[in-house]
């Protein structure tokens, strides 16, 4: 679909249009509709200043959109196919390992009140329990932020790698 022709969209249209860069973008989407761009680089810089307007509950909103890394290959594969591959497909899917990021979502999510959101950019099951853990030793605005500019490095990449009809 041709950038320019986004303005045109309502609210569900565009949600599903922008659902292979953002996956449920719910209020990201309320900032965009009606707006016009020139490209989807447009798009995402532009979505890229909106998150940075939005209020505290309304990241926290985009980041549960957002699925667990980690999250069971069936629940992953039946959401999001391209999550599912950026998260190394159903190969390494190691119980022991979902078992660990699964515990490690719940203490991130306890400690934080949203999800763990990271651009997992080729990285392993194993590797993200690094990264969970690390992050686990963060204060919480330092995370929102993490997170939020997680969302836009990923959306950035799939442009590039997937691009959108």
């Amino acid at each position: 679909m041709p950038p320019a022709s986004l303005a045109a969209l309502g609210r569900e249209e565009l949600a599903a249009a922008l659902r292979p860069l953002w996956e449920e973008a719910g209020p990201l989407v309320d900032r965009l509709v009606g707006r016009p761009f020139f490209s989807w680089e447009d798009l995402v810089d532009e979505a890229e200043r909106q998150i940075e307007a939005m209020s505290g509950s309304e990241r926290v909103a985009l980041l549960a959109a957002h699925p667990r890394i980690g999250a069971p290959v069936a629940a992953l594969a039946a959401r999001s196919q391209i999550s599912l591959a950026e998260q190394g497909g159903a190969a390494g899917a190691d119980p022991e390992v979902l078992a660990e990021l699964d515990a490690l979502n719940d203490r991130y999510e306890e400690r934080f009140g949203f999800p763990f959101v990271a651009w997992v950019a080729g990285r392993s099951r194993r590797e993200m329990t690094v990264v969970i853990e690390d992050r686990l030793g963060h204060d919480r605005a330092t995370e929102l932020a993490d997170g939020c500019a997680a969302l836009v490095a990923i959306a950035r990449d799939r442009l590039s790698t997937i691009g959108v009809a």
